[in-house]
Formats: structure tokens, C-alpha cells, sequence
């Protein structure tokens, strides 16, 4: 018969355990070294669970114990659903050892550095599946369905979660190399929403009068690097992101200077980190601090 769980008629499971180790081992001595007391609070707390239950379970024979009739037909169900709770955690554990990492990341940093590199991480490690979801830059982490999150900012900007630095690059100013030679950063178009207050503050801050440059919208960040390597205008990038491009010379970098560093964060759900997850973020952080991300 299946019962509503009222655990206020129930003993304490720190009884029940000490009960069921005792009738499977025999002995408080045996059960006291399973479970790592002594075997005076073995007996303590069978004693209690006998008192709670009102009926003697065990009874002393020789040197050692044997079980009551009431003893013995506790012994099976007792041990029966301490089983199957065994078995639902070790599924609880084999199933969240097994399941993938999900990260919810910058566009430009899955596109420019982690897609490259990602056969590296799963020769290394070919049974733990990632899946990304790219955002914006600057966009909400919300950890629904996901285990990590990549962002550019600071620890302050999430104080739910735990941060932890990833790298810390420079603010850079390209184009193509046909663009840059027509014109003055000044003169040539940039690639700009119609209201974009992190490039507009780095242009401002390297000299450019931003309410006399040419904007070309596109519509979408993602397509900011193809854009420009076509030569449909410069954009603002963290030098990160473009290292390939400037490495093949698909990209040159202007003449122009921003104090402006950003540091990419890998943003945690508070509480323990599975060991895939800490072992992607430790091969991310050493992906991103090598010289190239070809």
C-alpha cells in the first residue's frame, strides 16, 4: 500500500541506519566499524529506535545479537529502501556525470576562439558533449538550462554568481586593409547600431568625433567581423576576438589608442561546479591566453 510520507511518525534515520547495519553485519561491533562510530552509539541508537518503536528488535545470545521477530520483519523493507535510495542517488550522480555542458556565450568569442579549438578539448576529453548559445556581449545570464555563462565585465555586474576572470584584453580599432588605406579613422565608415554607447565611448576616447563619422548599421553584431573584412567599415573589437583575422591580415589595426580594457568572465551558478564543467573552464582559460586562436 502506498502511504503519504509523514515523517513525524517516523524514528530517525540515524536509528534506522544503525538498526539495519547492525542486523546485516550481526553485530554492534561490525556495524559500528561501517559506519564509523563506536559501538556504544550503535547500541545507543538501536536502544532509541526500540523505544520508539515500543518492541524489542535484538537480544543478546553468547557474545553477540540475534534479531526478535519484530527485528527480522523490519531487516527486509528497512533494507529494501535504504537500496533503493542508494540507487536513485548513484542515478542521480551517473546522470549528471554524463550530461552535457551548456554555456550561453558572447557571439564573437564562440565564433573567433572556442569553435576553432573545440576538437582540441574533445580529443582531450571526447566523452563530455558542449553546446553553446551565443548572446550579446553585454546581454542577462540566466542559468535555466545552462552551466556556465561567458561575458565581458566584472565580478559586480553578477553578484548572484560566482565569477572568475578568464582574460583581460585590449580594446582595438580595425578595418581591412584596403579601407584603412583610403582615409583618416576619422573620414572612413565604422560600423555602428544607431545607438551604441560602448564602441561610441571608445571612439571618443581615442580622439574621433563620433556625431560627424559615417555609420554603417547592420543589424546584427555577430556579422560585425565578416562585415568589416569586406570592407563595408571599421569596427571596435576586443583584441581577442580578432587575432585570427589580424594574424592573416584580413584585418589591420588602426591608429588609434583606447585605455578601455575588458576582462571576459566565466559566470557560475553559485554551489558545487561538476568536474566536466571545471575541466572545460580550466581548457578555456588556457584557449584564450594563447598569442593566437587559429
Amino acid at each position: 500500500m502506498i502511504m503519504d510520507l509523514d515523517w513525524r511518525h517516523l524514528p530517525p534515520l540515524s536509528a534506522l541506519r544503525a538498526f539495519e547495519a547492525t542486523a546485516r553485519l550481526s553485530g554492534f561491533s561490525a556495524a559500528a566499524r561501517a559506519l564509523n562510530v563506536t559501538p556504544a552509539a550503535v547500541a545507543q541508537q538501536v536502544r532509541a529506535l526500540e523505544t520508539d518503536m515500543n518492541v524489542k528488535l535484538v537480544r543478546r545470545e553468547g557474545r553477540g545479537i540475534v534479531l526478535t521477530d519484530a527485528g527480522q520483519q523490519l531487516t527486509a523493507p528497512l533494507r529494501e529502501a535504504f537500496a533503493m535510495v542508494a540507487n536513485g542517488i548513484e542515478d542521480v550522480r551517473q546522470r549528471e556525470a554524463s550530461r552535457g555542458i551548456r554555456a550561453t556565450t558572447t557571439t564573437f568569442i564562440v565564433d573567433a576562439v572556442i569553435l576553432p579549438k573545440l576538437s582540441d578539448f574533445w580529443r582531450a576529453h571526447p566523452d563530455i558533449q558542449v553546446s553553446f548559445v551565443p548572446g550579446a556581449c553585454l546581454s542577462p545570464v540566466d542559468f535555466d538550462g545552462f552551466d556556465l555563462g561567458i561575458r565581458v565585465g566584472a565580478p559586480t555586474d553578477w553578484p548572484a554568481f560566482q565569477c572568475e576572470p578568464l582574460l583581460e584584453c585590449d580594446t582595438i580599432f580595425v578595418a581591412a586593409p584596403e579601407l584603412a588605406a583610403t582615409g583618416t579613422p576619422q573620414g572612413i565608415p565604422w560600423i555602428l547600431g544607431p545607438h551604441d554607447p560602448f564602441d561610441e565611448a571608445c571612439l571618443t576616447a581615442a580622439g574621433l568625433d563620433v556625431s560627424r563619422i559615417t555609420r554603417r548599421d547592420i543589424g546584427e553584431r555577430s556579422l560585425e567581423i565578416q562585415a568589416a573584412k569586406r570592407g563595408i567599415g571599421a569596427i571596435v573589437a576586443t583584441e581577442v576576438v580578432v587575432r585570427r583575422e589580424l594574424a592573416d591580415g584580413s584585418l589591420v589595426q588602426l591608429d588609434l589608442e583606447c585605455a578601455r580594457r575588458n576582462t571576459y568572465q566565466v559566470i557560475l551558478p553559485r554551489g558545487p561546479i561538476r568536474p566536466a564543467v571545471r575541466l572545460f573552464v580550466d581548457w578555456l582559460r588556457e584557449t584564450l591566453a594563447q598569442p593566437t586562436a587559429t
